[in-house]
């Protein structure tokens, strides 16, 4: 039976072991956001892959990082301004190109959790939210996948959208009360970066009936930070090392 993604946090909570996340699949070893990539992350034995999503100028749903091609492609401008189709001519690195949403969600289905990151600051799309319910609702979804995002306002619509859609908020730095940001915004997940992150802070927000997602982890400090605050799910470049210091 597929597990969703709630039930792998759940048992994380549960038996303290963190659940391992391939943040943009495994860019240790292939270009980020890539379907290579996500398969290796997959194949290392994530719980969990990440993806970032924006919109097309035709309104699809697509999974790069940045607002703009120049780092990751060999385009150039702002992925809003090219249509789905232009977007995946481009060279996303080794040949690879920018994939749909909709085939990463494919991919991930009754193998991880798919934790997707919506981009909406600094630059806004409206209408994202909709057409992401749409499409993980169509696909039968919903309960595999989490959405999060730097920007709560979205999180806080999805809620309303979709009350069994996992949701969780971004934040670079430590609040004062995470409870109550969680609670604000109708998340699930609070997600740190792990050098925001204290044993306070976890007790806080498993107080509060959430779960802590801490990102990115790539070092030996940030591994040893991890075991002694506890977060419920670990988000790494190098899931395949970083995986095995944590379960060590």
């Amino acid at each position: 039976m597929t597990q969703s993604i709630r039930a792998r946090y759940e048992a994380a909570h549960d038996d303290g072991r963190p659940l391992l996340g391939g943040h943009r699949g495994n860019p240790a070893e292939h270009p980020e956001n890539t379907i290579r990539s996500f398969r290796s992350a997959i194949a290392a034995g994530c719980d969990l892959i990440e993806c970032d999503v924006h919109l097309s100028s035709d309104g699809r749903l697509v999974v790069i990082h940045d607002h703009t091609l120049e780092r990751t492609t060999n385009g150039s401008g702002l992925v809003r301004d090219h249509t789905a189709a232009e977007l995946r001519r481009l060279d996303a690195g080794r040949g690879e190109h920018v994939p749909l949403l909709q085939e990463v969600v494919e991919l991930a289905l009754g193998k991880v959790g798919l934790v997707i990151e919506i981009k909406q600051v600094p630059i806004q799309y409206p209408g994202l939210e909709e057409k992401l319910v749409n499409m993980l609702r169509q696909l039968g979804a919903v309960q595999e996948c989490a959405v999060v995002s730097f920007y709560h306002p979205s999180i806080r619509q999805l809620r309303e959208m979709e009350p069994k859609l996992q949701l969780g908020i971004l934040e670079g730095a430590r609040p004062i009360d995470p409870g109550r940001l969680l609670r604000e915004a109708g998340a699930d997940v609070f997600s740190p970066h792990w050098g925001a992150m204290d044993q306070q802070l976890v007790k806080d927000v498993h107080a509060a009936g959430g779960a802590v997602g801490v990102w990115t982890v790539d070092d030996d400090l940030g591994v040893a930070w991890c075991k002694l605050c506890h977060p419920d799910s670990i988000f790494t470049n190098r899931p395949v090392e970083i995986g095995a210091a944590i379960r060590a």
